[in-house]
């Protein structure tokens, strides 16, 4: 895949396909439309084109939005979907007042020699987001360019997968539903710092990390594995503000892994979330902290035995 950042910089020539989002997440829907336009580019000898943006939209107008993927994550995952080109355009002022028709004949015309659009069926672009599927349509056709447009998929339940839902599972603790939708475990990023010893001093030593992340699943802790030079541990993590021993309420972002003692202050990190396993409690005492955070590892240890994937069982 040759990864391309910035409009003056595409130099195509050959005809595409192309299908065009934001892909926060990139989850189960993103993904069958990538699919679909990898198919349809096959089958028509066009090359494969990922069109997005950054920043996000709603990041250039200040629109409220916390981004489910690290940027680092988001390219490893476009680079799983192994397409032709990823053309990553920036959200300026000068892209964002061009008109629908602008938009269409400047840059999936004339740039992109685009011979298929695929879009999902909501898809909006233009100034104001006045154009939409039916005008996408219309000029696609003034211009000998097809155009698909994607439903929406849907779980087992009948319920819509989406950025904003993946969200909402998040700030609800449930990561193994969002690591399902999202078709890969739900993880925090970031270097290890130094922290202030305390998770030593009670037997459970910890790294902790300057989280990349913007979106934070409910604080408390989790069953996890940690991600390092490219090793996997058993761990146990926590998100929250340390309410038993921290007056200042300063969020923290930590995992105790089992069996770890390497010195890795510096390391790029990620701690990958399996399951909750309960909130961000204040205890009465350090020993009712220390006594529960025992109970809390038997419990990560249990669910992760169960935990089928490639990674080893380190530590429990």
């Amino acid at each position: 895949m040759e990864v391309i950042q910035g409009l003056e910089n595409i130099n195509i020539s050959e005809d595409c396909a192309v299908c065009i989002g934001n892909f926060d997440g990139l989850h189960l829907g993103h993904r069958l439309i990538i699919s679909v336009l990898k198919k349809e580019a096959a089958s028509r000898g066009l090359k494969s084109v990922i069109l997005t943006f950054a920043p996000h939209p709603f990041k250039f107008f200040n629109k409220e939005i916390k981004l489910i993927s690290t940027p680092k994550k988001r390219l490893e995952k476009f680079y799983q979907m192994d397409t032709d080109y990823l053309i990553t355009l920036d959200f300026n002022n000068e892209l964002a007042s061009k008109s629908p028709e602008e938009f269409f004949k400047e840059i999936l015309v004339e740039k992109l020699h685009a011979k298929l659009i695929v879009v999902g069926q909501d898809y909006r672009f233009g100034s104001g987001k006045s154009g939409d599927a039916s005008l996408l349509s219309k000029f696609g056709k003034e211009y000998n360019i097809d155009t698909m447009f994607a439903h929406k998929l849907k779980d087992k339940k009948g319920v819509i997968i989406s950025s904003s839902r993946i969200r909402q599972l998040l700030e609800k603790g449930e990561v193994d539903e969002a690591s399902r939708l999202l078709s890969m475990p739900y993880s925090l990023e970031g270097y290890v710092i130094h922290g202030d010893k305390k998770g030593r001093q009670l037997g459970f030593p910890t790294i902790n990390l300057d989280v990349e992340n913007e979106m934070l699943p409910l604080f408390g802790v989790y069953a996890a594995k940690v991600k390092i030079k490219n090793k996997f541990y058993n761990a146990m993590a926590y998100v929250g503000v340390r309410p038993t021993i921290n007056n200042t309420m300063e969020l923290r972002v930590e995992a105790n892994i089992f069996n770890f003692n390497e010195e890795i202050y510096g390391e790029y990190a990620e701690i990958i979330l399996y399951k909750y396993i309960r909130g961000d409690i204040k205890f009465n005492t350090l020993d009712e902290l220390i006594k529960r955070m025992g109970e809390d590892k038997q419990e990560v240890c249990s669910y992760l035995k169960t935990v089928d994937d490639y990674q080893n069982n380190l530590g429990c």
